[in-house]
């Protein structure tokens, strides 16, 4: 667990640490020359000269921009919300657990990673994107010497457990899960 303290937001800066153009992180996971780029709204583009960097980068700007939504957003397909926003959260966390979508990400990872043991390309394309993308996460709330988003200070939180490439996996099946259930939309396919 990364032990942080929480940053508080500056008055005078609705959005923290962005800013036109940033200096490329001299990080020694990066393997090439890479830079991330702010256009005028703020947003990142990540220039890279491999897959490994441009995954790594991603990983980075994300955790940069988002690092509170996206621990919520591992931790409810986990069954673990409770453990970050309290008590009520746990009629949910009961109901997540008991539908096992983190233990279906578990199972996915498994496979991809025998897969690519045993030679399938495009298995060790997304086992290396998938490892670089945390690597970028958690190399950011590395740099960002232990100070975390305004959102965990509110909450009296000062740690974050470090990204692991199953988080990734069960988003997307949580996003995968919401969008196999709804029965109304059967009416806008007529």
């Amino acid at each position: 667990c990364m032990k942080a303290r929480p940053r508080p937001l500056p008055p005078s800066d609705p959005l923290p640490m962005r800013t036109n153009a940033l200096p490329a992180p001299k990080l020694p996971a990066l393997k090439s020359s890479a830079r991330i780029i702010r256009d005028v709204d703020g947003l990142a583009h990540v220039e890279a000269r491999n897959e490994h960097d441009m995954f790594f980068l991603q990983g980075w700007v994300h955790a940069q921009d988002r690092l509170f939504q996206m621990d919520v957003n591992r931790r409810q397909p986990s069954g673990t919300l409770a453990e970050l926003l309290g008590p009520g959260a746990l009629p949910s966390d009961v109901q997540l657990r008991t539908i096992g979508l983190r233990r279906s990400a578990e199972r996915s990872w498994a496979s991809i990673q025998a897969d690519a043991q045993a030679g399938d390309e495009t298995a060790r394309g997304v086992e290396a994107a998938m490892f670089a993308y945390a690597e970028g996460v958690n190399a950011y709330v590395d740099a960002a010497g232990g100070v975390l988003p305004p959102e965990y200070g509110a909450l009296n939180l000062g740690s974050f457990e470090p990204w692991v490439p199953v988080d990734s996996i069960v988003i997307g099946k949580l996003i995968a899960f919401g969008l196999s259930f709804d029965l109304d939309d059967i009416e806008n396919t007529e």
